[in-house]
C-alpha cells in the first residue's frame, strides 16, 4: 500500500501531536540511555513549537503504572520530561497499556477538536510507538509517524537503531507515512 494515501493538505486538515511516554522515568537510567535522546528531545521540541504556532492540540501521553512501581501516577519518573517544552493547558492522558486509545480520552479529545490527523512522536519505537500507529489507522486517522522524533533502547536482541529501522519499515509499509521533524515543520508552516 503507497504512502501516498496519507498525503493531505494541511490547510484542509486539523492536525494533532502525540507526545508518547516522554517521561522522567524512561530517561533516569544512565545504564539504559535512550538511543540518541538529545535529538529526540531537540525534535520532540521543534514539533511542539510548530503545533503551538498553528494552535493545534499537544497532547502529552503517561505511561502509568499501578502503586509502588516506577511510573505510578503522581511520581517523578511518571511526569512528563523536564526538558519539554510543555504548558499547562497542553492536554494530558494516562494510559496503562502500548495502546494510546485504549482505555483512554484520546478518542474523545480528538473527537472534540475535529481531529483527522495525527502525528506521532516519542517512546518507545517497538511498544507504544508501534502500537499507537496501528490503532490511530485502524480507526481512520490520517497518521504521520515523525521518523527522527521516535526512540528506544538496545536489547538483547537488536541495537535501537536496528529496532527504529525495522518498524520504519513495517509502519511506514501499512500504518503510518514517514516524515522528518524537518518535513514536518515545513509542510505545516506552509
Amino acid at each position: 500500500m503507497p504512502n501516498d494515501q496519507f498525503s493531505h493538505t494541511a490547510s484542509k486538515s486539523r492536525e494533532a501531536l502525540l507526545v508518547i511516554d516522554m517521561q522522567e522515568g524512561f530517561f533516569a537510567h544512565p545504564g539504559e540511555p535512550v538511543y540518541r535522546s538529545t535529538e529526540l528531545v531537540d525534535n520532540v521540541n521543534a514539533l511542539i513549537g510548530e503545533f503551538r504556532k498553528r494552535n493545534c492540540p499537544v497532547i502529552f501521553i503517561r505511561h502509568t503504572e499501578e502503586a509502588g512501581e516506577e511510573l505510578q501516577e503522581g511520581s517523578k519518573a511518571w511526569k512528563v520530561y523536564r526538558k519539554l517544552k510543555q504548558k499547562r493547558d497542553d492536554y494530558y492522558l494516562d494510559k496503562e497499556t502500548p495502546d494510546s486509545f485504549y482505555r483512554t480520552t484520546l478518542a474523545s479529545i480528538l473527537q472534540e477538536n475535529k481531529i483527522d490527523t495525527l502525528y506521532i512522536a516519542g517512546l518507545q519505537t517497538d511498544y507504544c510507538i508501534d502500537t499507537t500507529c496501528r490503532s490511530a489507522f485502524a480507526k481512520n486517522y490520517h497518521t504521520i509517524l515523525v521518523q527522527d522524533a521516535h526512540s528506544t533502547y538496545d536489547n538483547a536482541f537488536m541495537k535501537a537503531a536496528e529496532i527504529i529501522e525495522y518498524h520504519h519499515k513495517i509502519i511506514g509499509r501499512w500504518f503510518a507515512a514517514l516524515q522528518s521533524t524537518s518535513e514536518v515543520v515545513a509542510l505545516l508552516s506552509q
